[in-house]
């Protein structure tokens, strides 16, 4: 699995396209023809990572936002951070 370091600068990637249907978000990338749907934490994920955010920010703000400890947090936040960047949803600096 990829690693994040605190650091790390997260967005999402510039050329997906994404809409909200009954509290879901539905992601489109046209280049690779692909569409998602995202709901509960990790739309709120997709909803923070509008603007720029280092992974250690996005997981204090995930623990407050789900009561769950930062080492859990951290771990499941690579784990789907990982797979957003491999089907090109996510930038990463």
């Amino acid at each position: 699995m990829r690693s994040f370091r605190p650091e790390d600068k997260l967005s999402r990637a510039q050329e997906i396209l994404s809409t909200e249907i009954d509290q879901e978000t539905i992601l489109m990338s046209i280049d690779a023809g692909a569409y998602y749907g995202l709901k509960g934490p990790a739309r709120s994920i997709w909803e923070k990572l509008e603007i720029p955010i280092t992974f250690s920010a996005l997981v204090d703000l995930l623990v407050k936002e789900y009561r769950i400890t930062p080492e859990a947090c951290a771990a499941d936040l690579k784990g789907f951070l990982a797979e957003m960047e491999r089907e090109g949803l996510l930038h990463v600096e």
